[in-house]
């Protein structure tokens, strides 16, 4: 599989997952219409668990969660062709997306199970992904400003890299102002919700660049 490929399969895998899981879900009566984004009527893991939607949303989840593997692996394999020579930054984005992808399985392999360690493994995987996940593309972001830099020649477009960082900032903004509203006591169910969503959202559109960027690369 050749790595623009790839890019286009970890957008449209979660982005059919959660929007997927939710429709069926809806329309299966198990939870309630509305816009999830703007309204928070349901988390996302309780969509994808409902009904037999649990199967769908885990066969989804899990190949996304493969490709993404894959995904890092090829990214560690573009820096290095970029700088020329194995680079340390370039692994650590490796571990930090493997792991992140690890514990996306660890989430959906536990999800619609019972229990306080099950409930436990659910979060811990869920937290981590969406830690390490967009640690991991800043990393990958503020690389591919400093090769740039070095190497004006080289087919990255810097509109895309400002897409990148606009999605990464929303993402900032997102969390900042979830972290407040906890710390203030002002969260509520729905605001969890909506952060949920739409951090998820950003989260996946941040791969739709890495579509453009690989335009021309071939993995051999």
């Amino acid at each position: 599989m050749q790595p623009r490929t790839l890019a286009l399969l970890v957008v449209i895998l979660p982005l059919l997952a959660s929007n997927g899981a939710y429709l069926l879900s809806a329309y299966e009566g198990f939870v309630p219409w509305c816009m999830p984004y703007i309204d928070g009527c349901t988390t996302i893991s309780q969509a994808g668990r409902s009904g037999n939607t649990i199967f769908f949303y885990r066969a989804v989840v899990f190949t996304y969660s493969v490709l993404l593997i894959l995904f890092w692996l090829y990214s560690t394999s573009w820096l290095d062709l970029l700088h020329g020579h194995t680079t340390k930054i370039a692994r650590i984005i490796f571990w930090l997306g493997l792991a992140g992808s690890i514990a996306l399985l660890i989430y959906i392999d536990f999800l619609g199970t019972t229990g306080e360690i099950n409930h436990f493994m659910r979060r811990i995987g869920a937290m981590l992904y969406f830690t390490l996940t967009p640690l991991a593309q800043s990393l990958m972001l503020n690389q591919h400003y400093n090769i740039l830099r070095k190497k004006p020649e080289v087919s990255i477009k810097p509109k895309v890299l400002q897409y990148q960082l606009i999605i990464l900032l929303l993402m900032f903004i997102i969390g900042a102002i979830s972290i407040f509203l906890a710390v203030t006591d002002n969260n509520t169910y729905e605001i969890e919700n909506i952060v949920e969503w739409n951090f998820s959202l950003l989260l996946t559109l941040y791969f739709s660049g890495m579509i453009f960027i690989w335009k021309d690369y071939r993995h051999v």
